[in-house]
């Protein structure tokens, strides 16, 4: 597989390569350990068999270049009801840079405060995140539980290099709404044809008309992204078109493009 790669210091086109997605997280896992303010996206955009049918694709990419996906416009502010249920709250004990799916954690929002996020599933070394603002009819101290029912305002895969004591820490467990949250994403190109698959990749289907333009490529984000996008939502840094892979979008939903038989 392959993705494009954008650094926060690099305005030029990259490109990743990796034989799988476990071997791609692992190398983005041990980078963002070394450095947990590392900044970057890399946006999968197309698979082939290790070898020289990958490695041709790539040459290809590398030759003439590949589009970013359009995004489909934010749904409007409706919130699904969630079917997650919890456990008991309570402190946790995790080892640095790990996490485990149902882990409810908080992270500092740059004002003194913290908000609350949830990992709703681990893909290999990475994690899929999202992260949760109280609702402002909510008064503090708001139920978690009633926090995590909301509709996230970032959500996105990544790494779990800033779970650890002063940024993210996890402070108990819940039942994750995987249906609700977990999205389905696109590869391929043009030339060689555009795949849909379900969020955990092992079922995909060529895309129709609609999802080659709507549903987006997997894009898995530095730890620090995060951080900084939901500061970006909350007003405290500005926007950044980049942040724009990481806002919650009720669409395009993993259990929407594969209904369960």
């Amino acid at each position: 597989m392959f993705g494009r790669r954008k650094n926060a210091e690099r305005s030029a086109q990259q490109f990743h390569q990796a034989d799988s997605r476990e071997q791609l997280f692992a190398e983005l896992s041990a980078e963002t350990r070394a450095d947990p303010e590392a900044l970057f996206t890399i946006e999968v955009v197309d698979h082939a068999q290790p070898g020289p049918a990958l490695d041709e694709r790539a040459q290809r990419l590398y030759r003439t270049g590949v589009t970013r996906t359009p995004l489909a416009a934010p749904d409007p502010a409706v919130l699904p009801a969630s079917a997650a249920t919890a456990d008991a709250f309570h402190p946790l004990s995790r080892p640095p840079f790990s996490a485990a799916a149902g882990d409810v954690f908080v992270i500092p929002d740059g004002t003194g405060g913290a908000v609350l996020g949830h990992v709703i599933a681990e893909v290999f070394d990475a994690v899929y995140v999202a992260v949760f603002r109280r609702p402002e009819d909510v008064p503090p101290p708001a139920d978690p539980l009633v926090v995590l029912a909301t509709q996230p305002v970032v959500a996105g895969l990544t790494l779990p290099a800033r779970f650890q004591p002063g940024m993210w820490e996890v402070v108990g467990t819940a039942t994750p709404d995987t249906r609700r949250l977990l999205p389905a994403y696109s590869w391929g190109t043009a030339a060689d044809g555009v795949q849909v698959t379900d969020f955990s990749g092992s079922r995909s289907r060529p895309a129709s008309v609609v999802e080659a333009e709507t549903v987006p490529r997997q894009a898995v984000v530095s730890p620090f992204f995060v951080d900084i996008a939901f500061r970006a939502v909350a007003g405290v840094v500005d926007w950044h078109p980049d942040f724009e892979h990481l806002r919650y979008r009720a669409s395009s939903r993993s259990v929407d493009v594969f209904p369960e038989v």
